[in-house]
């Protein structure tokens, strides 16, 4: 069995978007909006790409991701933050994400968005940022991560996340990208990681889907212990594990992972709250 790879994922082709709108003044700071057929208000997904926190890895592999869920109705706010090497030290990559989440609503009556029925979804590194958007309430205020009203999220859905940063694998932790993006070691940064790991900010207090490849070792125990973590602390989060797939089957469009992770999605909107003429 042949697993896809990084080069592979960075081979994915990019989608032109509807419309690209600025949140911030910096060149990494903007998101761009692809809209549905179907009748609006349109429920929202903020899709947060990964690639190890690192500065090569952008949002355009996951152009088809960004088609395959505005054919299945949905708005997808695909944003771009700046990571490491490009500016995206503790505490920017996570203000970048936050302040792009939160711009939605500037642009909610023009584009006729349901911030309603909003869904956090990223990969990897993104589905560590997807969940820790989700948990934004429960950021300390001492916090520079902490930021007021911030856009609530209704649902999550994470893609092989390093969701329990804590405890994450010996060589993310070791990594220089996350030690920057995390201002550093655990033991070195407590508030860091009290703020800015998923599992410490639990119970979120929304539904979410955790899906992670069979052949994502590292990536699946991880998981595991954000799971259970989350279902002790009395959310509804679920793990779903696709078998024989690796880290990036799960946004290859052609690969038959995606199936799951779209029904997933679907199945997450129509828990959220209806609103008139979504299909």
């Amino acid at each position: 069995m042949t697993l896809l790879t990084a080069d592979d994922y960075q081979g994915f082709p990019s989608v032109e978007p509807h419309h690209r709108y600025p949140y911030g003044d910096g060149a990494q700071q903007f998101g761009e909006l692809t809209l549905p057929d179907s009748p609006p208000p349109h429920p929202v997904i903020v899709l947060i790409h990964g690639g190890g926190y690192r500065e090569i890895y952008d949002l355009r592999p996951l152009g088809r991701v960004v088609a395959a869920l505005a054919k299945a109705g949905f708005a997808v706010w695909n944003i771009e933050y700046r990571r490491f090497g490009n500016g995206g030290d503790y505490p920017q990559m996570f203000l970048d994400v936050a302040a792009a989440a939160d711009y939605l609503p500037q642009i909610a009556e023009t584009r006729q968005l349901d911030l309603n029925r909003v869904i956090s979804m990223g990969h990897s590194a993104g589905g560590h940022l997807a969940l820790w958007l989700a948990g934004r309430r429960n950021i300390e205020r001492a916090s520079p991560l902490f930021m007021g009203a911030p856009q609530a999220i209704h649902g999550a859905v994470a893609l092989a996340p390093l969701a329990h940063v804590t405890k994450g694998g010996e060589s993310e932790l070791s990594s220089d990208a996350l030690l920057a993006v995390m201002g550093g070691a655990p033991c070195e940064r407590p508030d860091a990681y009290r703020n800015g790991c998923p599992a410490q900010l639990l119970p979120l207090a929304i539904p979410q889907r955790i899906v992670v490849g069979e052949e994502d070792k590292a990536m699946l125990e991880n998981a595991r212990r954000y799971t259970e973590a989350a279902c002790q602390a009395g959310d509804d989060a679920q793990l779903i594990i696709l078998p024989g797939a690796g880290h990036f089957e799960i946004v290859a469009v052609d690969a038959s992972e995606w199936a799951d992770v779209l029904r997933a999605t679907v199945q997450l909107r129509e828990r959220l709250l209806p609103s008139c003429g979504d299909n």
